[in-house]
C-alpha cells in the first residue's frame, strides 16, 4: 500500500507537460488568427463605409445644385477627382504633405447620362427602365438625367484589385 501512495504522488512527467503546452499553443494560435481576421474585416468594412459616405456627399452636392432653370439639365457633368480620408476623419482635396498624417486615397467618378447632351449616354444609347426620355409627370418640359457616383480605392497588402462603392439616382428640373 505504501508503494501505491508513492507512485500517485510522484508528479507530472515532462511528456505530459509538453503535450499540455502543445494543446495550449494551438488554442492561442487559433485565437490570434480569429482576432487578426476580425481586425482585417473591420478595416475593410470601415473603408467601404467611408467610401459610401463620400459617394453620398458627392451625390447630395450634385442634387443640391439640381436642374432648376435648365430645361436640358446640363448642370451635372461627368467628372473624376481624388479625395483623401485621413485617419482622424477629415476629407482632403489633396494628398497630405506631412508624412505623419495617414490618409487613404479614394477616386470619385461621376457619370451623368443625359439624353439631351450628345455623348453622355452609355454605349448603345440605353434609356433604362423607366426610360430617361419619357414625359415627366407635372412638368411641361425638361429632361430627366441619371447620375451615378462611383468611389473606388485600393486595399494595399490585402487585395490587388480596386474596391468600389456605387450610388445612383435620377434628377429632373
Amino acid at each position: 500500500m505504501a508503494a501505491m501512495k508513492q507512485r500517485a504522488s510522484r508528479g507530472v512527467t515532462l511528456l505530459e507537460v509538453m503535450a499540455t503546452m502543445a494543446v495550449m499553443l494551438l488554442g492561442v494560435a487559433a485565437a490570434m488568427t480569429v482576432v487578426s481576421q476580425t481586425t482585417r474585416s473591420n478595416r475593410r468594412t470601415l473603408t467601404a463605409n467611408q467610401a459610401q459616405i463620400i459617394a453620398e456627399r458627392t451625390l447630395e452636392n450634385i442634387l443640391q445644385r439640381g436642374c432648376q432653370g435648365s430645361p436640358t439639365c446640363d448642370v451635372a457633368k461627368d467628372e473624376t477627382f481624388n479625395v483623401w480620408q485621413t485617419s482622424d476623419g477629415f476629407l482632403r482635396n489633396s494628398a497630405p504633405t506631412d508624412p505623419k498624417v495617414v490618409a487613404r486615397m479614394y477616386t470619385v467618378d461621376v457619370d451623368v447620362d443625359n439624353p439631351q447632351v450628345p455623348g453622355t449616354m452609355e454605349a448603345g444609347g440605353s434609356m433604362g427602365e423607366p426610360a430617361l426620355n419619357r414625359s415627366l409627370v407635372g412638368a411641361s418640359s425638361g429632361t430627366l438625367v441619371n447620375v451615378r457616383v462611383s468611389v473606388s480605392w485600393v486595399e494595399p497588402g490585402i487585395r490587388t484589385d480596386r474596391q468600389m462603392v456605387v450610388m445612383q439616382t435620377r434628377m429632373a428640373p
